[in-house]
């Protein structure tokens, strides 16, 4: 017999900790908004019954209302974990965002050269 797992589920890291992420998310994402929860996301490849139920939740926090010097504490922070032993075969611990960070940073220096047709596209959609 073959295990499935369970669509939208967050699935517990770190022990108990993770299993209270786990559920917190669960909650945000599902009880609070009206979404599917406890496991009752429909799998996105195998069931297509009818709509997932999926719910979203976008929390936004004015970062220097709770600390004045945010800025610093967090650079402080990113030092701290790039600092930590890690695991072999890596060779950075990056933060969330950081590699598509260094892409923008590393494109932007390119001239990105752009062919006439697909000009001429965008110039259509923005007309």
């Amino acid at each position: 017999m073959q295990k499935k797992a369970l669509a939208g589920v967050q699935l517990p890291i770190a022990g108990f900790r993770g299993s209270g992420l786990a559920w917190m998310i669960d909650i945000l994402s599902g009880v609070l908004t009206g979404g599917n929860h406890a496991g009752r996301v429909k799998d996105p490849f195998d069931d297509f019954s009818g709509p997932q139920n999926i719910g979203h939740l976008f929390i936004t926090f004015k970062a220097n209302l709770f600390q004045k010097n945010f800025n610093q504490r967090i650079k402080d922070n990113i030092k701290t974990i790039k600092k930590l032993p890690k695991i072999k075969g890596v060779k950075e611990i990056m933060y969330p965002g950081q590699n598509k960070f260094n892409r923008y940073k590393n494109n932007s220096k390119k001239e990105i050269s752009i062919p006439d047709i697909i000009k001429k596209d965008l110039e259509i959609l923005i007309s």
